[in-house]
């Protein structure tokens, strides 16, 4: 018979085909054929004879508990930080004007009132006999049928404007403005994404390796003034092997693109502190092959 479908990040999961993943403040059931499936590491760990092959327990406490949890997940998923987002309210924009539009009180006829300058001049007086040339008054000329012939329209700049669309209530226009300014603090997880790299190449997890580079290589190009940038240098240059090109050609090529963020403040510190990160900009600047 089938098991049902476990849960790779629930803490209270106890089966026989399971194995344990224990970090600082957080267990981990996982099965142990998807474990060994993805990661040589925990296939050698669990298939030797080893310790965790035989209590069935991994201690990953000295990992970070947010990559353990994106690792597994890859686990099971084959992706990471891939959790469902909120749906977003379908009241947009165009929608909002176009019902304010609806709610516009209808124009005024104003044809049949008499302008009190206009009167006290005499055009709305009655026509004299002795005078039939006279040019007919706007209250008769306005069932003439000419006035509903075609005439030239007036330029742009004479026309009236839209009446600004104001609603009811002003809910809906500051709620999208709330939506906007949320819009733009997205989490960029660059530090996160450096953590898994990492921690793929610990366990040798070539595959989340990939996937964790890439992600990384987006997220830092849309985001490359990121307050979160610096620590991600930093983790990428303190966890990974000289030799492990992934990561540090990505950096690299950020500061070949954007010279100016070697001069902010907390990158400057950043390089001070990082001997090989200096040496390899000073080579990027000379031309010289790293």
């Amino acid at each position: 018979m089938a098991s049902a479908p476990i849960s790779p990040v629930s803490p209270t999961l106890d089966c026989p085909q399971t194995d344990l993943l224990n970090a600082l403040s957080a267990q981990w059931h996982v099965h142990r054929a998807i474990l060994c499936s993805r990661s040589g590491f925990f296939d050698g760990a669990c298939s030797n004879a080893f310790r965790e092959a035989n209590n069935r327990a991994i201690d990953l406490s000295d990992d970070n508990e947010d990559a353990v949890e994106q690792m597994i997940r890859f686990f099971y998923h084959l992706d990471y930080l891939n959790e469902p987002k909120e749906p977003r309210p379908t009241l947009f924009r165009h929608r909002v004007q176009s019902d304010a539009r609806r709610r516009l009180p209808k124009k005024i006829n104003l044809s049949a009132i008499n302008d009190p300058l206009l009167e006290a001049a005499g055009v709305y007086a009655p026509l004299s006999p002795l005078s039939p040339q006279s040019p007919p008054s706007p209250v008769e000329s306005f069932g003439s049928p000419d006035l509903f012939e075609k005439r030239p329209r007036s330029p742009a700049s004479k026309r009236a404007k839209t009446p600004p669309l104001i609603p009811d209530d002003g809910s809906d226009y500051d709620s999208y403005d709330e939506e906007e300014e949320a819009s733009h603090t997205v989490e960029t997880h660059l530090l996160l994404h450096t953590q898994v790299y990492a921690l793929a190449e610990k366990y040798d997890i070539p595959a989340l390796k990939a996937l964790a580079r890439q992600k990384f290589e987006m997220a830092v190009a849309c985001n490359y003034d990121s307050p979160e940038l610096p620590d991600a240098i930093e983790e990428i240059y303190c966890s990974t092997l000289d030799t492990d090109r992934g990561l540090r050609d990505v950096i690299l090529e950020l500061f070949r693109s954007y010279p100016v963020l070697a001069s902010t403040p907390d990158m400057l510190q950043v390089i001070k502190d990082l001997p090989s990160l200096a040496m390899e900009l000073f080579k990027l600047e000379r031309g010289i092959p790293i």
